[in-house]
């Protein structure tokens, strides 16, 4: 049996991150829930349609990420026109922006609405099949029922149908959304924050993080994705990158508070320094992208190794690691391609021999130690191959406790 190809590994290997990269690392008491309140809402369709993307803030760039088919779409749009049960939207209060709601749950069932009932330019528009119940409405689009007698009714019934909406207020800090966020999606796709995020801090930053991150290919033959990635896993690649590279020194153990402040910080830079400085940034994510395939073959790239080869799940430690040390500024091309096979080695080395290593790519991979540890301890190896300092290695120190 012949080995697999790139190609037979794309979106096959699962991810081997810890859930405490996900949670973020906040210590958060009762005392910060003690304000909070729920209130219910059930507004009609038609009513949603008036807010969404005005009211209910629904990024534009976020359509390119669409998770639904067309088929689940026009079941849930014919669970409504049948007056069947559907899962409710959960909304939170947006402090800096009054009037305004963060989507914490239904973004997908709103954006569905808007494409079928409301479309433009952003929200295209799509036509009903596969459904289960309502076959007379097969084919057709929201204007070909309001334009038909037959389906006036329907329309009716569908324009005018309640649904259920919960608004949290009075949150304290955004590590309690992400909490709701996180337990709303317990036992379903494994959860990436940055959709929160991006609600969170929107800015010409956080879309050009998602715009540029879903037209790199390099990011996604690294993530073992064909296309941009509705979970946004893509998007947050690459504002892990430019956080470090920006600024790893403020790191401090909070993942998720630490690629918060970087989306502020982003915000901030982005009016004096623009598009083309952080497009330096992303060149240069890329370029340390393709130099971690150069030397650990595409196959290989950004997993961890053990004792009987490499573990076949992409690792998101090793992915922060890799594109530190090899995207560092001092490194020259022509140096790199002399000492490839001992880079590689040098890895392979550290993943078997030095358990403190090891841990930090698999537990706890978020602290201070494991980030900065395992920068230095690879850097380090690096530093002796090149045979001159690397300016990350340095850097990564000052998070040392």
């Amino acid at each position: 049996m012949t080995d697999p190809t790139v190609a037979d590994l794309v979106e096959e290997i699962p991810d081997e991150s810890p859930e405490d990269e996900i949670r973020g690392g906040d210590e958060l008491s009762t005392n910060d829930l003690s304000d909070l309140l729920l209130y219910t809402l059930d507004w009609s369709v038609q009513s949603l349609l008036e807010r969404i993307g005005t009211t209910f803030d629904i990024d534009p760039t976020f359509q390119r990420r669409d998770a639904w088919s067309i088929d689940r779409k026009s079941l849930y749009i014919e669970s409504l026109i049948l007056g069947l049960p559907v899962p409710q939207i959960v909304l939170a209060e947006d402090k800096e922006r009054k009037g305004r709601f963060i989507v914490l749950d239904g973004k997908q069932r709103l954006v569905t609405l808007k494409q079928f009932a409301a479309p433009d330019d952003t929200f295209k528009p799509f036509r009903l099949k596969k459904l289960e119940f309502a076959t007379e409405l097969e084919g057709l689009s929201f204007d070909d029922m309001t334009s038909s007698l037959l389906h006036q009714a329907q329309t009716e019934n569908f324009l005018a149908q309640p649904v259920r909406t919960i608004v949290v207020r009075n949150w304290k800090n955004p590590a309690v959304l992400y909490q709701v966020f996180l337990r709303l999606n317990q036992g379903s796709l494994s959860l990436s924050p940055q959709e929160l995020r991006q609600a969170l801090y929107p800015s010409d930053f956080t879309k050009w993080i998602n715009e540029r991150s879903a037209a790199s290919t390099e990011i996604q033959r690294a993530r073992r994705i064909k296309r941009e990635d509705f979970r946004m896993r893509d998007a947050e690649m690459l504002l892990r990158f430019t956080a470090f590279f920006e600024n790893i020194e403020a790191y401090r153990g909070n993942l998720r508070g630490f690629l918060d402040d970087a989306c502020i910080a982003g915000a901030t830079r982005w009016t004096s320094d623009g598009e083309a400085y952080f497009e330096t940034v992303a060149e240069r994510c890329e370029l340390a992208i393709r130099r971690t395939f150069d030397v650990f073959t595409e196959k290989d790239s950004f997993l961890r190794y053990g004792e009987d080869g490499y573990i076949r799940r992409f690792n998101i430690a090793v992915f922060d690691l890799m594109t530190a040390v090899l995207g560092d500024v001092s490194i020259m091309d022509d140096e790199f391609a002399t000492n490839r096979d001992a880079i590689r080695d040098a890895f392979q080395t550290l993943c078997v021999d030095d358990r403190m290593f090891n841990d930090s790519l698999v537990t706890t991979t978020k602290t201070r130690e494991a980030t900065g540890g395992r920068i230095v301890a690879y850097g380090a190896e690096v530093e002796k191959i090149l045979g001159h300092n690397l300016e990350i290695v340095d850097r990564a120190r000052t998070i040392l406790p």
